[in-house]
């Protein structure tokens, strides 16, 4: 009896089982729940980044599988890591132990479209740089490239953000790309988009020795300028300054260029078209010295000029432009005849060995005075060189000579005698008295200057004889403090104030100082400076205002260079340095005003003139 109903309760317990399935599923799954995880079927996953995950169902152990190695995966008991790599797509698979199986889709990135925050095109001046661009969207890993590093290079400031530099005019395509291989293209105009132009006319006429002035514009913004006959015009550009200079009377084409293809043609006439006799400075019958070679000029008649000998065992001679020069060989006698284009000549009748010669001269006057420590250069002619120059002095001056003149230049001050000598021992005598710097006029730099209430202005004294002592007319504007050769001004109110700088000789030299109203937005500290061309020290300027970091420009990177890329604020104004441009001084044929820009993180901007002042040679170190 016991038996049976033992048997009886077995047999319901399997029939309980059999209802809730407890008897369903895998062999071994005694929960009856099919393998599942806790992650969606489709998946978006940044670089780097880990997603964890349950795994539950099925028969454990779990293990999980990576279709590549866009990303990695991991499983620790109940537990699924999927980690991110550099970009694309993956199929991970998690298997329990009797095979079962569950497949996800990873896609590593930002599930968007690859963007950048850049326009489809983008202009940049040469030497300046672009705003900071972003980038976003694709696989989250980038990479910027250019077409042309010489017209644009790039920079990742950092792994989403990137700049554009313009190195040299042109056009160039920046690619941004990321890891899943998609792509966005900016078109790069360095320089201008203009078509390459001058003021010129196709047609030009210039006297000779005479030099016309035009302007330059467009193109690359980086231009050069060359002639077909330098001996009847020469070229020459500065920045934006194209200048053709008449050498004699004739026909030339002057052609400018940028620095991609852009190019013009000027053609040019020097004279009025009929040209005067063609002529030498050489006298119609000379004598020259044995294994000397004197020179002389041509000129008239329509260059270029070529030169012959009747008899060069006798004499030879050559030409450079306008240029004559006669060798003598050996003693004799022959004829050198200059031809010019049209046919023209001039014979000069010339005697290799002793005889009369045109005297030995210098176009410096028998006395000079010299400014320490400028130079001057002078011509020798006449007499039989090669020539010989000689300073009684040298620790006043000091000379320095070439095949056909000399420069002196003043080293301290004192007098000394500078003596020409030619192959034959004649002699020309010059007196020289330099003076020292102190003699120049008491300078201040900068000169009149404008700024807003609460700026610190900085200036320097020079020239005249120290010590120096300031005074100011107007204290309530400002407040001057002096400190040896350097005071500054520390604008109070608006208005105007007269600052006087005097010498210990009683010489004074004037500034005025401007004070405007403050602002809160982004400005530049002076606003206006003036410095002289023959000042050649860098100048600080002070940024207020504005978010940092900065960046500065230049609108004449000949005259003027300026911090390259980012300039770092700090509490109490950001300065940054001007300093010389490519022509290594600030020397300038007229007055000339230089702009420089100062840009934030916010795109605001800000702007300070310089107005270059030309001396015109009145003391200044500037030809």
């Amino acid at each position: 009896m016991t038996k049976l109903i033992r048997a009886f309760f077995a047999m319901a317990v399997i029939s309980l089982l059999s209802a809730c399935g407890g008897g369903g599923g895998s062999a071994g799954n005694t929960s009856g729940v099919a393998l599942f995880t806790s992650a969606a079927e489709k998946i978006t996953i940044s670089p780097g980044e880990v997603q964890t995950y349950n795994i539950g169902g099925g028969i454990p152990a779990y293990i999980a599988t990576s279709s590549s190695s866009a990303v990695s995966v991991q499983v620790s008991g109940k537990t699924l890591r999927i980690t991110g790599g550099n970009g694309g797509s993956a199929v991970v698979a998690i298997t329990d132990a009797a095979g079962a199986k569950v497949l996800i889709e990873a896609t590593v990135g930002s599930g968007i479209d690859l963007y950048t925050s850049a326009p489809s095109t983008v202009s940049v001046g040469v030497g300046g740089t672009s705003a900071i661009y972003r980038i976003g969207g694709g696989s989250q890993v980038y990479v910027v490239t250019t077409s042309d590093t010489r017209i644009a290079s790039v920079g990742q400031t950092t792994s989403r953000e990137f700049v554009i530099t313009g190195q040299s005019g042109g056009k160039a395509v920046v690619t941004v790309k990321d890891t899943l291989g998609k792509e966005v293209k900016i078109d790069v105009v360095v320089g201008t988009v203009d078509q390459l132009f001058s003021t010129a006319a196709k047609d030009v006429t210039i006297e000779v020795g005479g030099a016309n002035t035009y302007k330059v514009g467009g193109g690359s913004t980086i231009y050069a300028a060359d002639s077909s006959n330098i001996a009847v015009a020469t070229a020459k550009i500065t920045g934006n300054d194209l200048v053709i200079t008449g050498v004699s009377t004739g026909k030339a084409t002057v052609v400018v260029r940028d620095s991609t293809n852009g190019s013009l043609e000027i053609s040019v006439t020097v004279g009025n078209g009929t040209p005067t006799p063609l002529f030498t400075t050489a006298s119609p019958s000379i004598v020259v010295a044995p294994a000397t070679s004197p020179s002389f000029t041509i000129g008239g008649g329509r260059a270029p000029y070529r030169v012959s000998s009747s008899n060069s065992s006798i004499v030879t001679a050559t030409v450079s432009g306008t240029n004559l020069t006669l060798n003598g060989v050996a003693k004799g006698s022959g004829q050198v005849i200059v031809t010019d284009s049209a046919g023209a000549t001039v014979t000069i009748n010339v005697t290799v060995g002793t005889g009369t010669v045109v005297p030995l001269f210098t176009t410096a006057p028998g006395s000079v005075t010299i400014v320490s420590p400028a130079s001057s250069t002078y011509s020798i002619g006449g007499g039989a060189s090669p020539y010989t120059v000689t300073s009684s002095n040298v620790a006043v001056a000091s000379v320095t000579s070439s095949e056909s003149g000399f420069s002196v230049k003043g080293e301290s001050s004192g007098n000394a005698q500078v003596v020409i000598r030619d192959s034959l021992g004649a002699s020309v005598t010059v007196n020289v008295t330099v003076t020292a710097a102190a003699s120049l006029p008491v300078a201040i730099v900068p000169g009149d200057s404008t700024g807003a209430v609460g700026d610190t202005l900085n200036f320097n004294i020079s020239g005249g004889v120290s010590p120096y002592t300031v005074s100011n007319n107007n204290p309530s504007i400002a407040t001057v403090t002096q400190t040896g050769n350097a005071f500054t001004a520390k604008l109070l109110n608006v208005g105007e104030t007269k600052v006087t700088a005097f010498d210990s000789s009683g010489k004074s030299v004037e500034v005025t100082v401007t004070a405007t109203a403050a602002s809160s937005q982004l400005r530049i500290s002076p606003a206006t400076i003036d410095v002289g061309e023959d000042f050649s020290n860098d100048i600080s300027l002070t940024i207020y205002g504005g978010t940092g970091p900065y960046r500065a420009f230049t609108s004449n990177l000949v005259l003027s260079s300026v911090p390259a890329g980012s300039i770092a604020q700090t509490a109490d104004g950001t300065a940054f340095v001007i300093g010389l441009g490519s022509q290594g001084n600030r020397c300038v044929p007229s007055n000339r005003a230089v702009t420089f820009t100062i840009v934030d993180s916010k795109g605001a901007s800000a702007t300070s003139i310089m107005n270059i002042v030309a001396n015109n040679g009145g003391g200044s170190v500037c030809p």
